[in-house]
């Protein structure tokens, strides 16, 4: 795999070994992160006999599953899955990596449970419901379950919300005082000591087991005396202090990577600050940057050194075919007509992409043009208005069976002819019916149900597809757009699921057609695919441009041909200590301290040959001076 230079000199030393030391990488849009990290682990795998013992691996850990899929498609399309994709290496999520080898097996005396094995609740996890007589002495709220759902246990002891979305009949959880905080703690531990636990309280948990066994300590750093985190500015105060407690206790080797510019993801709890403090503390951590991008144009690169305003310049690389892109960046005032202004923009846009060879060099020459807001409720408008639909405003759905989403995912994924993502979301749903740790463990379980040898994976196979297309005869007779529909898609016999389960799924999705809950009835498309499968609309008059809207948040990690950010004039407080609303004052803030900034920055970023955003009139000037030559540009 071919590097440049400031690529190699990132991750490797002079002499062209890959570096076993403490290394932070703040690298920026498009620079090459994925493609740098990968050589670097597979060049690490190599070597790794020389320097370990055969049972010793690398953690390899990403922040979300986008990037661990992203990590782990290029290791397999390299053929290298033989070497560090199996043990006794790990690749993975931060948290898969915390559930696996501290919170499950370790966690329990920190919960104050007799359970053999703690068991993760919540999302993205399995619901859950008290099965207990909660104390009901004054205040009759001391025991309330929102107590536990909407908040974890910060570095200090003390509750963190992490939740404040609106709940039906509840409202939003409080933020936490003095006067709260007390019966926030005793819901947690009342909960734990059942054995439950949410996912943000496993990383609490596993630091607590850490600090409290030195002898776990030195057998994770034993066990994987190599740890590559990416995506680290979106990690926890909690998970940043995992990493920093095993340096402390002799962790040699540790590589840390992700772009403190791109950090969006403070509601959270995430703490990027603390990943720049790492970048610029010393010893034992050195630091390199990567700035050479193989995605942005030279217009769209101003347009994000300006905006960043953190003394580096981002430049397209020497050796990539972004230096030619000559299209300069458009800002346009937003008339009292959004929607067809935007419609105007795509058109625009859509013209001028028609004639042009697409960024990623697919087969078909089809480039994607996506619409960008910060807002979910901003993106569905928008395209709601431009494909002439109505949307109609949703609740937040509240399930009284907690599985019957994980069975309506399976049906939303055969709907869609997804049959292997379906057979994946099929096992997910019998791993979390049969209450097993893992999909090995419950293999294994329906093997020996179904009288199947021990190594008959092909029949376990033969036989859970059995069961889909069982269901997707179902789902091709009768339409399951809605919640309400899945009623149609439990009448049917299913080798895998009890009938009494299928039974409680139908008592479900029914409860969604009365009128208490008639806007909760969400479409199948709302739930899933804004996390999996984004629709996209084939330009009317120019067939080789497809058309899509998303949030900043949900396109992080894409590169597209064009964007088309679309700006309100106010961007409510975005809670830095200059705090403010309005964009001509946030363009002033320092990028370290403004997440409002910062998200703007990552949904300008996605964007290869062209830049167009729409901003309110009176503000529009603003803008446009983000888009002008500055003094670092020129440097």
């Amino acid at each position: 795999m071919s590097l440049n230079a400031e690529q190699r000199a990132a991750l490797w030393d002079s002499d062209g070994q890959p570096i076993r030391s403490h290394r932070i990488l703040s690298a920026r849009p498009g620079t090459g992160k994925t493609t740098t990290l990968t050589s670097y682990c597979i060049d690490l795998a190599e070597r790794w006999p020389q320097w370990h013992k055969p049972w010793q691996g690398m953690a390899t850990l990403s922040y979300t599953n986008v990037a661990k899929d992203e990590l782990q498609h290029k290791i397999r399309k390299l053929g290298k899955a033989a070497s560090l994709l199996q043990t006794p290496h790990f690749v993975g999520t931060v948290d898969a990596f915390v559930n696996q080898y501290l919170f499950l097996p370790h966690a329990a005396a920190a919960m104050g449970t007799t359970t053999d094995r703690p068991t993760l609740v919540g999302e993205p996890y399995q619901q859950w419901k008290n099965q207990w007589n909660l104390d009901k002495t004054k205040p009759n709220d001391a025991y309330s379950t929102m107590w536990f759902d909407c908040y974890s246990i910060g570095l200090d002891g003390r509750p963190i919300r992490i939740d404040g979305n609106p709940r039906p009949r509840f409202g939003s959880a409080k933020k936490v005082t003095d006067a709260n905080a007390t019966k926030i703690l005793a819901m947690k531990r009342h909960v734990w000591a059942s054995g439950l636990a949410l996912q943000a309280d496993a990383n609490y948990l596993a630091h607590q087991a850490l600090l409290s066994s030195p002898a776990l300590t030195k057998a994770i750093i034993r066990r994987f005396p190599a740890f590559i985190v990416d995506e680290a500015q979106d990690l926890t105060e909690v998970q940043h202090a995992i990493l920093d407690h095993l340096v402390a206790a002799g962790l040699n080797h540790a590589v840390v990577v992700g772009d403190e510019n791109q950090a969006i993801y403070e509601w959270n709890t995430a703490r990027p600050e603390l990943f720049i403090a790492k970048a610029t503390s010393g010893p034992p951590w050195t630091r390199a940057v990567l700035t050479e991008t193989y995605r942005c144009s030279p217009a769209i690169c101003t347009t994000l050194t300006n905006l960043a305003d953190d003394g580096t310049r981002l430049v397209p690389a020497d050796d990539g075919k972004n230096k030619a892109y000559a299209a300069p960046v458009t800002v346009r005032a937003i008339s009292d007509n959004e929607p067809a202004e935007v419609a105007a923009a795509v058109e625009e846009l859509a013209a001028v992409l028609t004639g042009e060879a697409a960024h990623d060099g697919n087969d078909d020459n089809t480039k994607s043009l996506l619409v960008l807001t910060r807002g979910a409720d901003h993106a569905r408008r928008l395209e709601a208005g431009y494909s002439g639909i109505t949307a109609t405003a949703t609740e937040r759905t509240v399930w009284e069976e907690p599985l019957t989403r994980d069975f309506l995912k399976v049906i939303y994924l055969l709907s869609a002819s997804d049959e292997y993502r379906a057979f994946e979301a099929y096992e997910s749903l019998l791993r979390k019916l049969g209450g097993y740790v893992s999909a090995n463990d419950m293999r294994a379980a329906i093997r020996r149900e179904w009288g199947l040898a021990e190594d008959a994976e092909t029949l376990y196979r033969v036989a859970l597809f059995g069961d889909l297309k069982v269901l997707k005869k179902i789902v091709l007779a009768k339409s399951c757009a809605r919640i309400s529909d899945g009623v149609a898609m439990c009448d049917l016999t299913l080798r895998a699921v009890r009938s009494d389960r299928l039974a409680k799924f139908k008592r479900d999705c029914a409860s969604f057609r009365g009128d208490a809950k008639e806007k909760q009835n969400q479409l199948l498309s709302s739930i899933f695919s804004a996390r999996e499968a984004r629709t996209w609309k084939t330009h009317d008059r120019y067939p080789d441009v497809r058309v899509g809207f998303a949030t900043a948040h949900a396109s992080k990690g894409e590169t597209h041909d064009a964007v088309l950010l679309v700006t309100k004039s106010r961007a409510g407080s975005c809670g830095c200590p200059q705090s403010a609303a309005a964009w001509p004052k946030i363009f002033k803030h320092s990028m370290a301290e403004c997440e409002a900034k910062r998200i703007v920055y990552v949904a300008i970023s996605r964007a290869a040959q062209h830049l167009t955003i729409l901003a309110p009139a009176g503000v529009d000037g603003d803008w446009r001076a983000m888009t002008q030559e500055s003094d670092i540009v020129k440097a």
